[in-house]
Formats: C-alpha cells, structure tokens, sequence
C-alpha cells in the first residue's frame, strides 16, 4: 500500500514539474529579449506583426486541445489515488459524448489551424513586393560573415545590415558556401539560401528599431558568428550611414580574399560591422554564376573548403546581363527569382 502511494506521489511531482517548467519557458519565451529588442513579440516590421499574430492565434487554438490534458492530469492523478473516494466501474468502455469530444475537438482544431495558415500563406509570401520603390539588398552568405550588398547605393556592409523607415525592401539571396537559413529577427521570418540559386524576402520596418539578424541552420565551423545587428533608422539616418562608407572598395578580386578557409574562421566572436564602397554593381550575380559554369567548382576556388586559395578562387568575368542570362536555376521558384530580378543594371536600377 505505502509503495503505491509513493508511486502515485511520485507520478503527482512530476506532472507538477512538467506544468511548472512549460509555464516558466512560456513566460521566458514571452518576455523581452533587452539586448535584442526587436523579436517575434515586439516585431518592427508588418510581415513580422502579422507573423506575431498568426502565432498567438494558433497557439491559442491549439490550447483547445493541450489545455485541458494539462489541467485534468493532475485532477485524475489526485482522485483516482489509493484511497480516494472515485466509483470503481471496471466494466465501463464506451460512452459517445466522450468519445465525440476526443476526436471531435481535434480535429476541429486541426481544420482551424489549417483554415488560418492557408491564409497566412498566401498573405505572408516572401516573394510578393510590399510596395513600390522598394530598396535592394543583395545578401551573401559566406562561412562566417553576412555580406549585404546595396547596388543603388554603392556600398556593401559587412556584418550588418541598416534599412530606412517607410520603405519596402526586397532582398536578394544566396550562399557561397553550404546551404544557409536567414532570420531576420524582429523584422521577418526565416528563409533558405542555397549556392547557385536566387531566394527572394521582402519586408519593411514601421519604426525605428534594431534587431538581430541570425543564421540559424547549425551547419559547420564559424557559423556561430553570423548573428549580426539588423536596424531599422530614419531616411536621413540612412543617408548618413550610406555616406559613411570607407575603406578600399569591395570588387570581385577584393571580394575572393574577403572569404576564408571553412577552418580558418574563429569558432565564436563579436560581430565587426564594416561598410565599404562597392566597385562592382552585379558582384551578387558573379557569385550565384560561380554555380552555372557547367563544371563542378574545385576544392580550391570553393569558399569554405579547407583547401580554398584566394588566388584560385576569381569569380566569373563578364557583363553583368550575361552572367545568368543561360543560367539553370534548378527550381521554378528560383527560375520566377532570375526572371523577376533583371541582372542588367539598367534594367533592375543598379
């Protein structure tokens, strides 16, 4: 008898425990981050408010059916406890209200969930521009930096990236190294970038802000460091960092030393912005046409690769509207991102 009280005592602290620490990560997720302001529950942008609100409203919905497994566990483990004063009916198997609301509830919960994301889908489309004008950015990511390319503006930042208030952006994307997964947080949700290919995420900012722009796919050395300021400022603010640009201008022969051997980066380190001026306006699309020259890349003009030698690692030559012009994307979408985005600077304002 004792023993199986000290079971059932010990199946009640336990899902005691379980409650206590869901409610703790609720209140630690749901908290604000102070040294990033800007995150899933105080987004800057639309797209990310929108995406706030789609959470909320689907973790809501699915408490209808989390909720009260949480609540009656504990209940049942108290009243059916030995000695407690339940009805014993062993011979009870079937009863439909209870078996209409087991099935029922969730899978009402399931239709609703898939009722709001189809929604959210199609609303929330990375690719579908948010307004007209809207500023390029062109993001690389190597092994241990992000590189954000500003073609209008003439300049490349590296380890940060600035947008002005009150206008949309439209990023392009893409990797010189392995497959990568950015986050914009505070601003957008993440997305992928592959070597080769062309991925496309617009968003905006309403206010001012800063928020933390993330690699999140856990995919080799040195990537620890690619968690970079992402701030939101005034036009005039803009302008300013724009015009603060310094150093020797970024090319495609200063861009092969700027990335390194896959061991070489350091395993974790602050994040050093610097904004250079930028010599080549279609540095972006060399990069992506490294990918589309019909032979495998060598260990050693491939970014990342133990073996890469900057001097063996030149990127494609040419005018700037043939580098993709025959290029095989792979994927519609990616195929919709090389017809949407011209790479002829008169053609796409650059």
């Amino acid at each position: 008898m004792n023993a199986g009280r000290l079971v059932l005592s010990a199946h009640h602290h336990r899902a005691a425990a379980s409650v206590s620490v869901l409610f703790v990560a609720g209140l630690l997720i749901a908290s604000p981050d102070r040294a990033n302001a800007a995150d899933l529950f105080s987004p800057i942008g639309p797209i990310m408010q929108d995406q706030s609100a789609h959470f909320l409203r689907a973790a809501l919905i699915a408490l209808v059916a989390v909720l009260p497994a949480m609540i009656l566990l504990p209940i049942m483990l108290f009243r059916y406890r030995i000695g407690g004063s339940a009805r014993y009916t062993p011979d009870w198997e079937f009863n439909k209200w209870f078996e209409a609301a087991i099935w029922g509830v969730p899978v009402l919960v399931i239709c609703v969930l898939a009722f709001w994301l189809a929604q959210a889908t199609l609303k929330l489309d990375p690719y579908q521009p948010l307004g007209d004008d809207p500023l390029e950015i062109d993001l690389v990511g190597t092994d241990f930096r992000y590189l954000a390319i500003y073609p209008d503006q003439q300049v490349a930042a590296l380890d940060e990236i600035v947008i002005p208030t009150g206008r949309p952006v439209t990023f392009r994307l893409t990797t010189d190294t392995v497959m990568q997964s950015f986050l914009p947080n505070g601003f957008a949700g993440q997305i992928y970038a592959m070597p080769g290919m062309i991925t496309k995420l617009n968003l905006a900012a309403n206010r001012e802000g800063e928020g933390l722009a993330t690699q999140t796919q856990f995919n080799g050395y040195g990537f620890a460091n690619m968690r970079v300021p992402m701030r939101a400022v005034s036009a005039a603010q803009f302008d300013a960092w724009v015009d603060g640009a310094t150093g020797a201008p970024l090319d495609a022969e200063s861009y092969a030393r700027l990335v390194v051997k896959g061991d070489s980066a350091q395993e974790y380190h602050p994040a050093t912005p610097e904004l250079r001026p930028l010599a080549d306006a279609c540095l972006f699309d060399r990069v992506v046409a490294r990918y589309h020259q019909g032979t495998a890349v060598p260990p050693e003009a491939q970014p990342g690769s133990p073996l890469y030698d900057p001097a063996k690692g030149a990127l494609p030559t040419g005018a700037c509207d043939t580098l993709l012009a025959n290029g095989h994307f792979g994927m519609s979408q990616m195929n919709m991102a090389q017809t949407d985005t011209p790479t002829d600077p008169a053609g796409s304002g650059q």
